[in-house]
């Protein structure tokens, strides 16, 4: 006889809202493990083709099914009434069209399937159990500090989020209720072991890291600052003239005094460096000699470059005020030599005071070099702004200020040239430490119908078409020219990098270890290959607490999480089952159940697992491993009419359970043996002999040159201990009061305790 289950149908399925149930060839969806995972992410495909009266399922542009829109599942149980399917809210993350043969495949997943794309995790994060190092926080970590707590998190069929403990309920005291019952044969489509051959360990080495001193903080609001000194020479903009003796040889580059006019020699020491030679170069004419030697005789004019010592500064100012410390502000500032902003407005002066004070004597006039001091010639500020929900920046302003000086032209200090003369020179920029906006760069990230744009607007001032800053006009470059860009883009090509995140240091930590026995009597003594067998396992994430006690309850929960995880692997089913409204209802990763083998007269009490789930036009069904946490001593009651166990009608119609359908159902369970519990108490013992030798009247004698003393004693150790659990309340003294070693508290916190009386 087929036992094929009579269960739901598929009600409807939509992808944003429009109905596709039509064009429904299947749907699929696998949660994943959460052993030692903590998330119970979600992925599938939703499989649509074309048929008559279906929708158009046409996706060449991959724009009717973008990522993130909702995939709905609703299903129809035999007795009629629908229910949205348990993993029945689901999102698009990408599409494959066929062409030829008109199908769609659509890959599907949950909110967790999502983080993990995009490492969004701030969602998780502020959910998670066990705090993490800021230095170390990512999805993955996430996951880890809910599998560290024995949590689970998952996405519910509303899209929400949802977290609890996946042995709920199970403890040394009882083990949670059946929610729905398998039953071999009758229910279940098949049934397998869930774990391979290899050998069975005996006990596990648990590892954990605890903090070393102080837990790291995240450091948002972190403002860091950063200077960058350079030291160079630099070329004054214009070109000195000195007198050079017209003899003037390798040997004597200065000449000699018969030939410099004696008293009118003139010596130079300065920084020049000679670049050749004219007669005068553009000094004015020398005065008259009015019948006395001209100081010019025996002298030539040599053009020569003068350099200084200059020094340069950067300074960077960030803050780290965004989402997870990221950049909000920096400011750049860069501080030099004030001729740098503008070498020709001081070149200019220089010459201009060199015609009014040059002679042939004194070519240069005794000019000062103007434009040496330092000062701040330029500023950059970056602004970054974040997406409240994604903590992405999606706003990034870039201003640019400058001194005035620089955005100047000749027109806007000298009246022009005659002859090569400057008719006049304003004076009035060599200490104006005036600052204005010479550009700003405003970029806007966004997304339209699946597209990436990038909206670039910059503004520059009208300096920057060489204008100059004299006229009236306003130099700030918001009131000057706007140019604007936008770039679209299916890839990430339109993202800039994102903004950097400061460096926060990883909290120092300790590994300490314990070992955790898990069964009893499977290996003997000889040969000692045989055991026993140790795993390693350690704890995903370091315990950053302040106080022992909160380390121990976590290292005490995650035990007795990963002893049950373990055996329920070892002793665990795959079990394959059609879907029915009993099963799902309130469904929830760690969903407990019972398996029932009616020729064996087993009764298994079981967790739900990672499960896949499978629907067509035909029916649905699924797949869970199922944890095994003990044997039961309920009774199975099989009722004629058991969902999933009906007969099919041979007439070819949909089959059918006579009188409606009932579940099977466990009664009189009052008792899950889940084994023997194992531990281990370190025991030691400190002997000490003194040996003396005296005579009566205290004078002592040598003892002799050797002597062997044998001793021998005997203890006989007499251990009394008492298992409780969390809750359990301790005995008392015989006249009622409180033992000592209790701490004045007789309720039971810890996950296990052994009474601390363990010698009588």
């Amino acid at each position: 006889m087929s036992y094929l289950s009579n269960n739901s149908r598929v009600a409807s399925v939509t992808v944003k809202g429009i109905d596709y149930t039509n064009n429904l060839i299947s749907w699929v969806a696998s949660d994943a493990s959460v052993n030692k995972q903590g998330c119970a992410t979600t992925s599938g495909q939703l499989l649509l083709g074309t048929k008559p009266g279906g929708t158009l399922i046409e996706d060449y542009d991959r724009n009717n099914f973008r990522r993130g829109d909702e995939v709905i599942l609703t299903m129809t149980e035999p007795g009629g009434s629908t229910y949205r399917h348990p993993r029945g809210l689901l999102y698009v993350i990408s599409t494959s069209y066929d062409v030829e043969a008109e199908q769609l495949q659509v890959e599907i997943g949950c909110r967790l399937s999502l983080m993990a794309l995009l490492d969004e995790f701030d969602a998780l994060l502020s959910i998670v159990p066990i705090p993490l190092d800021p230095a170390r926080e990512n999805y993955q970590s996430c996951c880890a500090s809910f599998a560290s707590a024995g949590k689970y998190v998952y996405q519910d069929n509303n899209g929400n989020l949802q977290s609890g403990l996946f042995f709920d309920g199970d403890s040394f005291g009882g083990t949670a209720a059946g929610e729905w019952v398998s039953v071999l044969g009758v229910t279940t489509n098949s049934v397998s072991p869930l774990a391979g051959t290899g050998a069975i360990p005996d006990q596990i080495k648990l590892s954990y890291q605890v903090p070393s001193d102080t837990v790291a903080t995240d450091q948002a609001g972190r403002v860091d600052t950063e200077t960058t000194t350079s030291y160079f020479f630099l070329a004054y903009p214009i070109v000195d003239y000195t007198r050079q003796n017209s003899d003037a040889t390798e040997e004597e580059p200065n000449g000699t005094l018969e030939n410099a006019g004696g008293a009118n020699t003139i010596e130079y020491d300065g920084p020049a460096i000679s670049l050749g030679s004219s007669s005068c170069g553009n000094a004015p004419s020398a005065p008259a000699d009015n019948g006395t030697p001209s100081c010019q005789e025996g002298y030539q004019l040599v053009q020569s470059s003068t350099y200084f010592p200059a020094v340069r500064t950067d300074e960077v100012v960030t803050l780290y005020g965004g989402p997870s410390a990221q950049v909000s502000y920096s400011r750049r500032q860069t501080y030099g030599p004030r001729i740098e902003a503008n070498g020709q407005y001081w070149a200019d002066n220089f010459a201009y005071c060199r015609q009014l004070y040059g002679t042939g004597c004194d070519p240069d006039g005794q000019c000062p070099y103007d434009g040496l001091d330092t000062t701040l010639l330029t500023r950059t500020e970056t602004y970054n702004f974040f997406d409240s929900a994604s903590g992405q920046a999606n706003r990034t302003i870039v201003d640019t200020y400058d001194i005035l000086i620089s955005g100047a032209q000749p027109t806007d200090w000298r009246a022009g040239t005659s002859n090569g003369r400057i008719l006049s020179f304003d004076p009035s920029y060599l200490l104006d430490d005036s600052m204005y906006r010479v550009r700003r760069s405003e970029t806007t990230y966004y997304t339209v119908d699946n597209t990436n744009v990038r909206d670039t607007t910059v503004y520059e001032s009208v300096t920057t078409k060489g204008i100059g800053i004299k006229g009236g006009q306003n130099l700030d470059a918001l009131q000057g020219i706007k140019t604007r860009t936008i770039r679209r883009s299916t890839s990430n090509a339109t993202l800039d990098v994102a903004p950097d995140i400061v460096n926060t240091p990883t909290t120092s930590t300790t590994e300490i270890s314990t070992v955790l026995p898990l069964f009893t009597g499977r290996y003997v003594t000889p040969p000692a290959e045989s055991g026993p067998y140790e795993i390693e396992e350690q704890v995903p994430v370091p315990l950053l607490f302040d106080t022992q006690g909160q380390i121990d309850e976590v290292v005490d929960n995650y035990s007795d999480y990963l002893i049950r995880f373990t055996k329920g692997d070892v002793f665990g089913l795959q079990i394959s089952e059609g879907l029915r409204s009993d099963v799902v209802t309130g469904w929830r990763p760690g969903m407990p159940f019972r398996y029932y083998d009616p020729s064996k007269g087993k009764l298994l009490a079981m967790r739900m697992d990672a499960t896949s789930w499978g629907v067509d036009t035909n029916g649905a069904a699924f797949v869970v491993n199922g944890i095994w946490n003990g044997f039961s001593d309920g009774t199975v009651t099989i009722p004629s009419n058991t969902v999933g166990g009906s007969i099919p009608d041979l007439g070819g119609g949909t089959p059918t359970p006579p009188g409606g359908e009932v579940p099977p159902s466990v009664d009189d369970e009052t008792s899950v043996d889940s084994g023997a519990i194992a531990f281990e108490v370190d025991v030691y013992f400190m002997f000490q002999a003194i040996a003396k030798t005296f005579a009566i009247d205290g004078v002592s004698p040598s003892p002799p040159a050797s002597q062997d003393v044998n001793v021998k004693r005997t203890m006989t150790c007499y251990v009394a201990g008492l298992i409780v659990g969390p809750g359990d309340i301790l005995t008392t003294e015989p006249d009622g009061g409180i033992p000592l070693e209790y701490e004045g508290v007789i309720v039971v916190a810890d996950a296990t305790i052994v009474d601390a009386d363990l010698f009588s």
